[in-house]
């Protein structure tokens, strides 16, 4: 084994002694009732569960932003705190519901955009007839300092299904759009948390930290963030999975 896996590996065995976790939470929808015409019901909350798992979740965990919880994996030698860090992907328009309630419970969140659909009512292939999104100029009229806007690609795309060509542009799009916004971090979240090492590097090149969603939890930063969804119907089959295991 090459000394640098070596040394990994038991890097990584300390960090399990010594670091808590950060756990970093992935939603989707959140409105007070289910609407098949503009959501899947796999990635969706109530308006109420939403609120009550975020309460539950702060009296177990200190909620920092992404971005800080990125540092924190960088340098800190022992973690005995137990941290976490909200985002959302897709950027729909009933994300804006909830944000004042975040705000009140001064809950930091990431917003993942696809750029494309900033025009707040385009079509995405394979999902809802009509999913309606956060419009360019709500999106740039968000400015509290709890709120990050990261990249989820142009459209939202399976970056594994992409050319490298295709994939570094769909990221170059993003950042154009992006960019200008005053809360942007150079953060990219995968959709559905496929990669590749190709895909990787072309981040890595651009400096542009990756974000997964793999269910897992980081304790120190090596090539991605990882996420565990909390939308309603991914818990539910999550429990129904661990009782018939």
């Amino acid at each position: 084994m090459h000394y640098s896996a070596i040394k990994r590996k038991i890097v990584k065995r300390i960090d399990k002694l010594c670091c808590q976790p950060i756990e970093v939470f992935v939603f989707h929808a959140v409105c007070d009732s289910f609407d098949p015409a503009l959501n899947k019901q796999v990635d969706w909350s109530s308006t109420t569960e939403f609120k009550q798992r975020i309460l539950s979740f702060k009296q177990q965990y200190t909620f920092i932003s992404l971005d800080e919880a990125y540092h924190c994996l960088h340098r800190d030698l022992t973690r005995q705190k137990k941290l976490a860090a909200l985002t959302c992907d897709d950027g729909f328009a009933s994300i804006l519901s909830i944000l004042p309630f975040l705000e009140h419970e001064q809950v930091p969140i990431t917003l993942f955009i696809n750029p494309k659909y900033l025009d707040g009512t385009s079509i995405r292939t394979g999902y809802a007839p009509a999913p309606k999104y956060i419009t360019q100029n709500q999106l740039f009229a968000l400015k509290s300092n709890l709120i990050s806007i990261g990249m989820h690609g142009y459209e939202h795309l399976d970056a594994t299904k992409q050319s490298p060509e295709e994939f570094a542009e769909s990221v170059d799009k993003c950042i154009n759009i992006l960019s200008s916004h005053p809360r942007y971090i150079p953060f990219f979240a995968y959709t559905w948390g496929n990669h590749t090492d190709t895909t990787d590097r072309i981040l890595a090149e651009k400096n542009i930290v990756p974000v997964l969603c793999d269910g897992g939890a980081t304790r120190r930063y090596y090539n991605g963030i990882s996420r565990k969804p909390i939308d309603t119907q991914y818990l539910q089959s999550e429990l129904v999975n661990s009782l018939i295991r």
